[in-house]
């Protein structure tokens, strides 16, 4: 679930059986190294997927006896109903971190993506658990230009030569998270919600990566700076913000991160390790301060995006709510998504996912081009209407399903589409 490691240079994807024996081990020994990290060696069940082939290695056996072991790697095929993705997934009776060949070339960035997924698995007994909130507020322009300021000030942070300096950026960064946070109610709880799980799971990776401390303000200097120019901010931005406080807490406290759990506010944990004051934000003293960080530049910038994306909205909505289209009910879904390119609607709309790919009891849907709406209670996914029914392929703009045997599509007396289950 990286910025930088899903495009990590051309690796052959047919490998040896040494070469995932290497990879494996170089896990198992940083993670081994870091136990210290959350007092626990996060090294489990770890899958690495061929997503061309469906090829799949393996570090031990699954539960049903599918994968087979050859000199130290478990090996078979995953079958086509698990999405893949880099994440964390059941299956066969083990609770897997998954991740998807090509691999990174570097050795720092290959720990670095698998570590990050690991934590995913150990998360729930290292006291955190997954809360499903969504940022809609961060594809709003005001939300924008106060989370494009909190990343200005963390890359000053980052590129200030004295620890008193950067921590001045650093409390500049939270005033502007704060003022995002009068601005819309409920935006602390949600975006809470998102640093504790993927936040902590991107600094744990990078902590076991192996990287000094110079090779990881580096690092985090290039992903920072790369992050603003994502067409998404909704679901990808504590990718950027806890690793940023965290690499800064670090000097102050090796293990700060083993103080907070499910129940931090880590808003309110990171103005408390810097020593910002709980003085009143004023309106005026933030425009003053966002002057420092180009603020007028982000905030036209951001004037011009609204007019563009306002319409972007208006054909979503009259593609997927008012023209013809096919309603799928979900139940127990597993899907992949671009994290980085999810494009809220209003709050009880739902969100566009340009591409997306979910499996069910009904089949395989996979959206490739011209978006998917994913209801907000995630209980209906909605694409245009089909083009095409042929036996238990359908097809439409952009998409396919690949039905399973029992369910078929149904014109409705609307003239819309539904996958419904034969009687």
């Amino acid at each position: 679930m990286s910025l930088l490691l899903e495009v990590a240079g051309a690796h052959a994807t047919q490998l040896p059986v040494d070469s995932i024996s290497l990879y494996f081990s170089e896990v198992r020994e940083a993670t081994k190294q870091h136990a210290d990290l959350w007092d626990k060696d996060i090294y489990g069940p770890l899958l690495i997927v061929d997503p061309e082939t469906r090829q799949v290695y393996a570090n031990v056996a699954d539960k049903a006896g599918i994968l087979k072991p050859e000199e130290g790697v478990f090996s078979g095929i995953l079958p086509v109903e698990i999405t893949i993705a880099n994440t964390d997934t059941p299956w066969n009776g083990v609770h897997w971190a998954m991740v998807k060949l090509p691999l990174p070339l570097q050795k720092h960035d290959r720990v670095d993506l698998m570590t990050h997924e690991l934590f995913h698995v150990a998360q729930s007994s290292l006291g955190f658990e997954f809360l499903r909130d969504e940022n809609v507020h961060l594809d709003d322009k005001e939300g924008r230009i106060f989370l494009r300021l909190e990343i200005a000030a963390l890359r000053e942070a980052l590129q200030a030569r004295r620890l008193p300096q950067a921590e001045e950026h650093l409390r500049n960064a939270l005033i502007f998270r704060k003022y995002r946070h009068l601005l819309f109610r409920g935006a602390e709880t949600s975006e809470n919600s998102l640093e504790l799980m993927e936040g902590l799971a991107t600094y744990t990776g990078q902590m076991m990566s192996g990287r000094d401390k110079w090779e990881w303000r580096n690092y985090l200097i290039t992903r920072i700076t790369a992050f603003e120019e994502l067409p998404s901010y909704v679901r990808s931005f504590a990718y950027e913000t806890v690793p940023v406080y965290g690499f800064f807490l670090y000097q102050k406290d090796n293990y700060w991160n083993k103080k907070i759990d499910t129940e931090t506010d880590i808003t309110v944990f990171f103005s408390d390790s810097f020593g910002m004051d709980m003085r009143i934000i004023l309106l005026s003293y933030v425009k003053q301060l966002a002057e420092e960080y180009n603020g007028r530049v982000i905030a036209e910038e951001e004037r011009k995006r609204e007019i563009s994306h306002r319409a972007r909205l208006d054909l979503y909505r009259e593609k997927f709510l008012e023209s013809p289209h096919l309603e799928i009910r979900l139940g127990e879904i597993n899907l992949s998504f671009d994290f980085q390119n999810v494009i809220p609607l209003d709050e009880d709309e739902g969100i566009v996912y340009p591409s997306i790919q979910i499996s069910d009891q009904w089949g395989i849907l996979t959206v490739e081009g011209g978006g998917a709406l994913l209801r907000s209670d995630w209980r209906w996914v909605i694409v245009s209407e089909p083009l095409e029914i042929m036996g238990d392929k359908v097809t439409g703009e952009g998409w396919e399903i690949k039905l399973n045997q029992g369910y078929f599509i149904e014109k409705t007396a609307t003239g819309d589409y539904l996958l419904s289950r034969k009687k």
